[in-house]
């Protein structure tokens, strides 16, 4: 007892070991860019995060988030044309912060590197509906699904309890989407995760960006057309398409 008792005041005494992430890249410059930035630099200012860039890409020149001084890095790009230019050789251990109103950007990404890597790749059919409580087909066609009805808070971290229910959030999105539902029109599932990582922010590894990369662009290189539903999902929201991907020499 006396040393388990010991043990919990060399943990509680114990300084917090600040986050380490290289680089972050934050795909949109308007209000939701700013205010992702200035968490990431009061966690930074907190001591609770180590970094060395944060990468804000947009195309607007005056845009809110490029503000803030080092280590903010402003990049004014389409996103689409910035992703397709490094995102594949970005640092694997750096994050990326998607837009989430934005259309379904890594699918994209992931299908000009299937074309890149010599197979074609095209928009599949849309996934069965899954009976949550929002469920809507984008103008880009991607789909939109929630497990909240209501509007929930931006810097909201989806946390055990949730703040709007009051009750256990039970769910994550982001699970259910590894697995397939009957009637899906794909033969595998690729869902990028993006959770809470700090102060509200969530983000995508960017190692996990590129192992998807690798299992889609090897289809290329396979002996028959694979279909993947790709996904970008926290645990209440997400973004949903179905890529075919069709080698050459089929």
């Amino acid at each position: 007892m006396r040393a388990s008792i010991l043990e919990q005041g060399v943990a509680r005494a114990a300084p917090r070991i600040a986050l380490r992430v290289p680089s972050f890249v934050v795909i949109g410059g308007g209000e939701v860019g700013a205010r992702t930035v200035r968490q990431l630099l009061r966690s930074r200012a907190a001591g609770a995060l180590v970094t060395d860039a944060i990468v804000v890409v947009d195309r607007e020149p005056a845009s809110p988030a490029f503000a803030g001084g080092a280590p903010v890095v402003p990049v004014i790009a389409d996103w689409s044309a910035w992703l397709g230019a490094h995102l594949a050789t970005w640092d694997p251990d750096g994050h990326l912060v998607p837009y989430h109103w934005a259309p379904h950007l890594i699918e994209r990404w992931l299908a000009a590197e299937v074309d890149r890597a010599g197979g074609r790749a095209e928009r599949g059919r849309t996934l069965v509906a899954r009976d949550l409580p929002f469920e809507r087909t984008t103008a880009a066609g991607d789909r939109a699904l929630s497990y909240a009805s209501w509007p929930c808070p931006p810097l909201c971290i989806e946390p055990a309890l949730c703040p709007h229910t009051r009750g256990a959030r039970d769910w994550s999105l982001a699970t259910d989407l590894q697995r397939l539902s009957p009637g899906d029109p794909a033969d595998e599932s690729v869902v990028l995760r993006c959770v809470h990582l700090t102060y509200g922010v969530g983000t995508i590894p960017i190692r996990d960006i590129h192992a998807a990369r690798e299992r889609v662009v090897a289809a290329a290189a396979g002996a028959r057309p694979r279909t993947f539903a790709v996904s970008t999902a926290s645990h209440c929201h997400g973004l949903a398409a179905t890529l075919q991907v069709t080698p050459l020499t089929v």
